[in-house]
């Protein structure tokens, strides 16, 4: 998603790669320079280029640039370098973490009625063009000769403008640039959803929302950029300014399995909840990798495995990305929320003996209840249960009251999967941490939904599975807090996670290799890295606005249909709702939907103590995600209320 703004350093290199982009290749008219335009391919030279290598090369001309004279400092430092560029300041440059981007094209300029959204090309204005039709050609003389055939096109013109602001008018492209960079700054979750800032989204007025839930601004907008150790095979990934609108039409088209009649309808999919279906840029990154670049990873000197051990590394640093961990280093990988869990049960063993305590919610899903409840037999630890009230609201005071010296781990639901109730998982962290305790969130039914910062909720540990995020099956990912690597066990041996085997004594590898025996699920890690950045594409303020919208047009509807209950009012909640229909059961209400062609969970989704606190054993459970609409919610409740109406 780029659910992302790039971070500035103190040289601010990031926004001198992203200005070299913006600038229009085709501004460039000179015979003697390659052709960067879409259609023409590479030049060999440049594909031969390492991106250190361009890099090194930028950072030597931009310190030969003449420096403008006072009147226009302002403006190039504040286009172009975000300081004034000596050669002191670019030597304390590590070139090894800066890269140019990689995509030559230029991206979309937003629209004109939403100012944050990209969508649709715009042509040059007039005045900027000259009599044949293209833009006015810049003086490249002006650049220092040294190596400037080896930098493409849009590098030198971004340096042209830098050693001679007035002397190009800047191409709607860097315009839109600096439109989109004051919609940058940081705003309050008000005026992001205001009158006069609300994203562009297809909603009907009807169903406008006057205001989000808090949690939806507890946590800041992930940054697009990777702050760990790089790939030793690619770059940062290119992120063009702005976001993709949120057009729903849009972005159904994306997924396939959408475009199908289930007994004579379309098909509605409201079970977003146990799974998401896939976009067809995961589908293609996958068969991609299986048809071209498909080996086991590490240990091999062949291209093979470099590409698919490329292929996998960069999905852990996607992952770090997307949940602002601080180094790729600490994400695992998993085959899911189930099995991170079971991962985490055993390596905490050591932090906890006979007679000490962990901290359960009423809400768990059983993932999150089952493997401690093993550890507590082996050990013959206490498991002590966090009540919620009527309103699924977690009830804090009782939770305060039953931390203590004796609890070891506190591990919760970040959002239940029974009644969508948000936890405050950051304050909850913060009193276990006082009291000595780790703290885990399980992360499968937020990580879709809302931005997640690890180091803002103060977890030790965040579990989520892809299948929840419009990846595939068979791949999760752990975070691991970096002051606990070194202190967990393996919890699985074999391949991959040692250093040294004797039959004496075997040496382990550092994480997260130490905690992933054996060969993982690579082409899964490359269809997890393709859902995440499908959806860094989007605002992820104008996903949380459409999705509340849905949860409360769904909620508001069933509350006026004779004989539903709803079940879950917390004030902060994810989409999805539970509820029961008088003198039917769950199944009844789930094949009738099934029916029409809607695909809703019926049973007691694996969460069975939270039911039982209403005197339940199951409930139907419509959950919602990016990808549908407000008219598939109306042939939902039609489909209710002529049942309600039978009776």
């Amino acid at each position: 998603m780029a659910f992302s703004y790039p971070e500035k350093s103190s040289v601010d290199i990031d926004a001198m790669d992203q200005q070299a982009s913006l600038v229009e290749s085709p501004a460039i008219v000179d015979n003697n320079l390659p052709d960067f335009s879409h259609n023409a391919p590479r030049p060999e030279t440049f594909e031969d280029v390492s991106s250190n290598e361009v890099t090194r090369r930028l950072l030597d001309l931009a310190s030969q640039l003449k420096r403008p004279t006072p009147s226009s400092s302002a403006a190039v430092n504040s286009r172009v370098f975000g300081i004034t560029p000596n050669r002191e300041q670019f030597d304390s440059i590590d070139s090894q973490s800066s890269f140019l981007p990689t995509r030559t094209g230029y991206p979309p300029v937003p629209h004109a009625e939403s100012p944050g959204s990209v969508g649709h090309y715009q042509p040059m204005p007039t005045e900027l063009k000259s009599d044949a039709g293209q833009a006015s050609e810049p003086d490249l003389s002006k650049l220092p000769t040294t190596g400037q055939s080896d930098l493409p096109a849009p590098v030198l013109a971004a340096m042209l403008r830098a050693a001679s602001p007035n002397s190009l008018p800047m191409t709607p492209a860097a315009q839109a640039k600096s439109a989109v960079d004051k919609l940058r700054q940081p705003r309050s979750l008000q005026s992001l959803l205001g009158k006069e800032s609300a994203p562009a989204m297809d909603i009907n007025p009807d169903h406008a929302v006057s205001k989000l839930p808090n949690h939806l601004s507890r946590t800041s907008v992930p940054n697009s950029f990777s702050k760990g150790p790089e790939s030793p095979f690619t770059a940062k990934p290119y992120r063009p300014a702005g976001y993709r609108p949120v057009d729903v039409e849009s972005i159904r088209g994306d997924f396939p399995a959408l475009h199908q009649t289930v007994n004579g309808h379309p098909l509605v999919w409201f079970d977003n909840a146990a799974t998401t279906h896939k976009p067809n840029s995961v589908i293609d990154a996958m068969s991609s990798f299986y048809r071209k670049d498909y080996s086991n990873i590490h240990r091999a000197a062949h291209t093979l495995a470099a590409r698919a051990t490329d292929h996998y590394e960069s999905a852990r640093e996607t992952v770090q990305r997307f949940i602002r961990a601080d180094s790729s280093k600490d994400i695992v990988f998993v085959r899911g929320t189930t099995e991170g869990m079971n991962f985490l049960a055993n390596v905490c063993q050591p932090f906890l003996k006979d007679g000490d305590e962990i901290l359960l919610s009423e809400l768990e899903h059983h993932a999150n209840i089952v493997p401690w409840q093993l550890l507590a037999k082996r050990i013959n630890a206490k498991i002590r249960v966090i009540p919620f009230d009527d309103n699924g609201e977690i009830m804090l005071d009782e939770y305060r009251r039953l931390l203590s010296p004796k609890t070891k781990i506190v591990s919760v639901s970040h959002a239940s999967n029974t009644l969508g109730t948000v936890l405050p998982v950051e304050d909850m962290s913060a009193m276990a941490h006082k009291r000595g305790a780790r703290f885990i969130v399980d992360g499968a039914q937020s990580i879709a939904h809302m931005p997640i910062n690890v180091s803002e909720i103060g977890c030790d540990f965040f579990v989520f599975s892809g299948h929840k995020i419009f990846a595939p099956t068979g791949i999760g990912a752990v975070y691991v807090h970096p002051d606990l690597q070194d202190m967990l066990p393996p919890w699985q041996g074999g391949g991959n996670m040692i250093q040294r085997v004797t039959f004496q004594e075997t040496t382990y590898s550092d994480a997260p290799a130490k905690f992933e025996a054996g060969t993982p699920s690579i082409g899964d890690a490359v269809g997890l890295r393709a859902a995440l950045e499908y959806l860094e594409q989007f605002d992820p303020h104008a996903l949380l606005h459409y999705e509340h919208s849905l949860l409360e047009h769904a909620q508001h509807g069933l509350s006026r249909i004779k004989g539903v209950t709803i079940y879950g009012h917390a004030k902060e909640k994810v989409g999805l709702v539970s509820f029961t229909l008088d003198r039917y059961s769950t199944e009844a209400v789930g094949k009738e939907l099934n029916r029409h062609g809607i695909a809703v969970r019926t049973g007691h989704h694996c969460a069975q103590p939270s039911l039982r606190h209403f005197g339940l054993e199951t409930t139907v459970r419509p959950s919602f995600a990016l990808y549908n609409t407000h008219e598939e919610i109306d042939r939902m409740l039609s489909v209710i209320h002529q049942l309600a109406r039978k009776v």
